[in-house]
């Protein structure tokens, strides 16, 4: 194989794209968004990602990758389009998978299909969806899959914020169709993935990358519940979790402000979808996470009644961070965006600013965020601060002056900051402090 097209140019597509073109192939990067196609062109991706400006540029220097609207004949077509929900369905125990976009795409890679063509999928898709897509490329191409061409499925694992390094360490599992198509997709993926590449059957794959995920939302759904826990008896769930995890075989995650992104948030749906009566763990979880932000709203406008009665009419919330998780620019799914959106609506009761390091300006303000601060300005504007997001800018509040500001944490940044001099600052008893730290301050100082 020496030709390769990859249909869709977003968080998993170009890095892919780019890492295949500096490996040797010749890469056509096909999307149907024009504009996207001219900025990544122009050496402007649309991704935030350490690396991908450089690599990006060195890509296309060498010309070996381009992007396109068309889509053109290669060797080997990898599919990598969002799966996002059915607008349709707007219940939260009934979302489904929306597989358009792969589909569509499968249509369009049948136009272009010839013998001995490779097709990966690397979409996150219900268990099925890649037998589907081959029976779709059957039907439009004429060919027959596992004699004319192959089909495989092969799922990312990787971390925003470190997408280049895990597309190429991390293990992969590959999904044939049949047994050369595995190999075939083992072959491309060879050239520059450094982690070892596992063959498998498509379900055993598709399977594979919805219960690494839910399974890590199973996990922070028992975060949350514990953090309500504590909550009611005064303690810091963050120091519980700490302590417990001393354990040599306990290993909890901490709890936050709910979960995002297009993989924890999103993939317990599609088991969920396919298997309705076998799972009721999956369907809890997915509730619990899922309210973690209308419980944080209700925690804050309660906090902002408290406030209120000690004389401040209307009271300025500096909300920090938005995106899903810290030091990226994705928020998509994010619970933090939700409860700042939702914030934004209480008008009457408050005056809303934001602080997102990791967002342009200019795309905040098309979200309807109006109100935009640094963490140094927007500290000594507030007279409360939300922390929903642990961005490494905001480990700096310890160096500000937090007298008379009331602070709400729901990351555990500030139990991260554990030094007698920030908690002896703020006015706590040390034997306290991580209690008083792990959600509100009150009025310090």
């Amino acid at each position: 194989m020496k030709k390769i097209s990859v249909l869709g140019l977003g968080y998993i597509g170009l890095p892919t794209s780019i890492l295949a073109a500096q490996s040797g192939y010749k890469v056509l990067g096909f999307d149907v968004d024009q504009d996207k196609v001219e900025k990544i062109n122009n050496g402007e991706p649309t991704i935030l990602e350490p690396e991908v400006i450089q690599r990006l540029y060195q890509v296309l220097e060498s010309k070996n990758f381009s992007a396109s609207v068309d889509l053109h004949p290669a060797e080997c077509f990898l599919i990598a389009v969002p799966t996002p929900f059915e607008e349709t369905k707007t219940k939260k125990e009934d979302k489904k998978a929306d597989l358009t976009y792969v589909f569509s795409a499968a249509e369009k890679v049948a136009t272009v299909l010839f013998p001995g063509n490779l097709v990966i999928l690397e979409s996150t898709v219900p268990v099925g969806t890649t037998a589907k897509l081959a029976k779709i490329l059957e039907e439009k191409s004429g060919l027959k899959v596992g004699i004319d061409f192959f089909v495989a499925y092969c799922p990312e694992r990787v971390l925003p914020g470190r997408i280049f390094q895990e597309l190429i360490i991390n293990d992969r599992v590959i999904g044939g169709l049949c047994q050369r198509s595995a190999e075939l997709a083992r072959e491309f993926y060879s050239k520059f993935v450094k982690g070892h590449l596992t063959l498998a059957d498509d379900k055993t794959a598709e399977m594979v990358k919805l219960v690494e995920n839910s399974s890590r939302d199973v996990q922070i759904a028992f975060a949350n519940q514990l953090d309500a826990m504590c909550q009611k008896i005064g303690i810091n769930p963050y120091r519980v979790i700490e302590l417990a995890n001393k354990h040599p075989r306990v290993n909890i995650l901490n709890p936050g402000c709910g979960v995002g992104g297009h993989c924890i948030a999103v993939d317990p749906w599609f088991l969920i979808e396919t298997f309705p009566k076998d799972s009721e763990l999956l369907k809890t979880t997915r509730k619990i996470n899922d309210n973690k932000p209308n419980q944080v709203i209700k925690d804050v406008l309660k906090k902002i009644d408290a406030i209120k009665e000690n004389g401040i009419s209307k009271p300025k919330l500096l909300v920090l961070g938005l995106t899903f998780k810290a030091d990226v620019d994705d928020m998509r799914e994010s619970p933090a965006l939700k409860i700042a959106q939702e914030l934004k609506k209480k008008k009457s009761l408050l005056e809303l600013a934001v602080c997102e390091p990791n967002v342009i300006s200019d795309s905040l303000r098309e979200m309807g965020f109006a109100n935009i601060k640094g963490l140094f300005e927007g500290v000594a504007w507030a007279d409360l601060v939300l922390i929903l997001v642990k961005h490494k800018e905001f480990y700096s509040i310890k160096e500000l002056d937090l007298k008379d500001k009331d602070i709400v944490d729901y990351c555990g940044l500030l139990h991260e900051l554990d030094s007698s001099e920030f908690a002896s600052y703020l006015n706590f008893d040390l034997t306290l402090r991580d209690a008083a730290c792990s959600r509100s301050s009150g009025r310090a100082g």
